[in-house]
């Protein structure tokens, strides 16, 4: 494992922290913005920006299913990790990524008590708002939905996944 320096390291992780949190701010789109912000710091296929589109808000803004986040994360982990197209005859490769994912989950369930876009709202705001209501988003921009606390969720993804892909030494781009 490439070590960085304790200062080095620290302002990276608050640069790619900084960057999930901008994009969510800006851009919306839990999912697309932990991918795009890890994008920007490591090697990946931007095709897997586009791909996590109706991963944000639980699965395409119902809040139902997987905090986009955490399914934003799984695919940068498959990304580095997971079994290609050239490997599919070997079925043991497919399990390849399930210990890092399984480190990045816990992370979500100790930080938040639980992965789904419900049980993060519930825990941010004290309650789960429908982003397919007009009302109820509206509200949720209002309690800090994408100024502050679901930016702050990405930001946190991007961290947890930068250290994971530095442990494994996965390249970072040169910025």
């Amino acid at each position: 494992m490439v070590t960085l320096p304790f200062s080095e390291r620290e302002a990276f992780l608050e640069q790619v922290y900084r960057r999930g949190f901008e994009l969510e701010q800006r851009y919306y789109g839990c999912a697309q913005c932990v991918v795009a912000a890890l994008h920007d710091f490591f090697p990946i296929d931007s095709c897997l920006v586009k791909a996590a589109t109706s991963l944000s808000g639980g699965f395409a803004s119902t809040i139902e299913g997987p905090c986009g986040a955490f399914t934003g994360g799984i695919l940068v982990l498959s990304h580095f990790f997971g079994r290609s197209r050239d490997e599919f005859a070997n079925i043991a490769l497919l399990r390849r990524p399930g210990p890092l994912v399984r480190l990045y989950w816990d992370k979500f369930k100790q930080t938040y008590g639980g992965d789904s876009c419900r049980d993060i709202q519930k825990f941010l705001f004290g309650k789960a708002y429908r982003f397919l209501d007009g009302d109820e988003y509206r509200a949720y921009e209002e309690a800090g939905g994408h100024s502050e606390k679901c930016a702050a969720v990405v930001g946190n993804a991007c961290v947890w996944l930068a250290e994971i892909l530095m442990e494994k030494n996965v390249p970072r781009r040169k910025t």
